[in-house]
């Protein structure tokens, strides 16, 4: 079933700013096509071998959800989201979004508030609580969402399905932290981005270390230094295992999205990462 709650008209040549991630498409539909099943391909073998959602994927399922995502994305609310994700984490969050069809999303680190469009329209029926200090930079607000100016591991949820719930991490802190949290408030299907593997920390001038793929590398030693230059800047960060363990002793999976933007060329490899948390031993 497809379900959209906004625009769905593919926009118009010209429309797209150049500064956009999405300056440039496809309108020759057998061409189209060609690319949406080059990627819907990627989709599946990747949902096969990595089992998200409460049913094995149908290959005519995930060929639907890329179709929708095409026809949706143009009609995006912030054209420009530089800083937040773009057509490849999009692509995915999507993806996962109608996977899982939760009934609670949390978004900690909203941005310009795409990612809580792209939610919505994947979710109509979902709560959506979007946590993110500054809310000024917000281009798209929605009166179904809820915005909290405040990092949301002080917030206090009613209630929690760890099956029916979905948070999405893109705010640059501590991963193992937010891991920590995540379980302690009974979540266990968690979205990363900006969570590169430790040979690849480079791409980034602020990720929340240490990121997931660095809780789950087993190269990575305890006390090791990490040094890199970001656009002329110079940072060092050592790891710590004594802090690393608790987030890690937590994980039940661990998935990295395969990257589409070479297909695509729409924007380059946000890293986006999927965790499943391990489930809560029932009270004795």
């Amino acid at each position: 079933m497809r379900v959209f709650t906004g625009r769905r008209k593919r926009s118009a040549p010209g429309v797209q700013p150049t500064d956009s991630d999405y300056p440039s498409y496809m309108l020759s539909q057998k061409h189209l096509t060609r690319l949406q099943t080059e990627l819907a391909e990627t989709a599946y073998r990747f949902l096969v071998s990595e089992p998200i959602g409460h049913e094995p994927p149908r290959e005519e399922d995930v060929r639907r959800l890329v179709e929708d995502f095409f026809e949706l994305y143009p009609a995006r609310p912030v054209l420009d989201n530089a800083g937040g994700s773009r057509f490849h984490a999009c692509f995915w969050l999507y993806l996962m979004a109608r996977r899982l069809d939760p009934r609670l999303i949390v978004e900690s680190g909203t941005w310009k508030g795409q990612t809580a469009w792209l939610f919505r329209q994947a979710c109509p029926a979902a709560a959506v609580h979007c946590f993110d200090p500054n809310l000024t930079r917000l281009v798209y607000r929605d009166r179904s969402i809820q915005y909290h100016e405040r990092d949301w591991a002080g917030w206090e949820f009613e209630s929690v399905d760890p099956e029916k719930s979905l948070c999405f991490f893109d705010d640059h802190i501590d991963q193992s932290k937010r891991i920590r949290e995540a379980g302690a408030k009974g979540f266990r299907r968690l979205l990363f981005d900006d969570a590169p593997p430790a040979h690849k920390v480079y791409s980034f001038g602020y990720p929340g270390l240490p990121t997931v793929g660095m809780l789950m590398d087993p190269r990575v030693e305890d006390g090791e230094v990490f040094e890199w230059t970001w656009r002329g800047e110079h940072h060092r960060w050592v790891f710590s295992e004594a802090d690393a363990a608790p987030a890690r002793s937590l994980i039940s999976r661990y998935a990295l999205f395969p990257d589409v933007a070479g297909p695509t060329r729409y924007g380059g490899q946000a890293f986006l990462s999927y965790v499943l948390l391990r489930a809560a031993e029932p009270a004795h």
